[in-house]
């Protein structure tokens, strides 16, 4: 995710100690459909797969399982430490905005949580499809987070406020930082006109309670973004609040929704 005062700057750094358990986060959250929806895509044996913005790397290793010794799978990040190693895994430093794309056609293609954050997203878009092999997918999967409906039970009742300043605050530090809050719901027209056939979009969200999924998501991205969010005007005090009651298993979010959206390659 990019700051505008430098193009090479992600609002979430890798390098920080809260990437890892952030990343995790997202993949509690999400892996269980992801897969489901990479399998309808067509990840299985021998396919050649392209995992873009790969995070911690379950996905990707996910699909180099599916694929075996007839396929391949390449996962690329700008900071591609946390992906864990696989023999059939290729892990590349790469910039999808600035950089060519890795060689060869792909028959899958999958980002999550990744274009909305890019302001030359549908460009981007674009340029994953040309590197699909005829009748190939790809697979974009996108989340729309609205932190302040999503306290299902709370232990303390001072959190559904919080919360909601929580999202204004973080729309806000986000928006500056190019994210399209609308990029979700737009990606099946994007596919449609970039000429991909059978585009289909389908949702996926599930309640969490402190220590897991969306609230650990909240738990990590409040305390890396603390200063920033103080500076677009959370109070100080609400971020005590939510890193303690992130962790309460009291607290029972429901889980930010993923639109997966798939569109395929004309066959030649």
């Amino acid at each position: 995710m990019r700051d505008t005062k430098d193009p090479n700057q992600y609002t979430f750094d890798n390098n920080k100690p809260t990437a890892q358990p952030t990343l995790n986060a997202l993949g509690q959250m999400f892996d269980e459909f992801t897969v489901k929806r990479l399998q309808a895509a067509g990840v299985t044996a021998g396919a050649r797969c392209l995992e873009v913005g790969a995070g911690a790397g379950s996905v990707a290793s996910w699909m180099a399982d599916q694929v075996g010794a007839a396929g391949e799978v390449v996962a690329t990040d700008i900071k591609p430490q946390h992906i864990a190693g696989h023999p059939r895994l290729t892990v590349l430093e790469h910039d999808i905005v600035n950089e060519p794309m890795p060689a060869g056609q792909f028959d899958v293609i999958h980002a999550r949580a990744v274009l909305a954050h890019l302001p030359t997203r549908r460009e981007v878009l674009t340029k994953l499809i040309g590197s699909l092999a005829p009748g190939g997918a790809v697979v974009i999967e996108e989340m729309e987070t609205r932190w302040g409906s999503m306290v299902l039970a709370t232990p303390d009742p001072r959190v559904p406020g919080i919360f909601q300043r929580y999202e204004n605050a973080m729309s806000q530090l986000l928006r500056g930082n190019g994210l399209d809050m609308t990029w979700a719901r737009g990606v099946h027209g994007a596919m449609r006109e970039d000429g991909l056939t059978g585009v289909e979009t389908e949702g996926w969200q599930r309640s969490f309670a402190g220590g897991t999924g969306s609230a650990l998501l909240a738990h990590g991205a409040s305390q890396e973004l603390r200063d920033r969010l103080v500076g677009v005007g959370m109070p100080a005090e609400d971020l005590d609040v939510m890193a303690a009651v992130t962790l309460d298993p009291r607290l029972v979010l429901r889980g930010v929704l993923l639109l997966s959206t798939i569109g395929r390659k004309a066959a030649r």
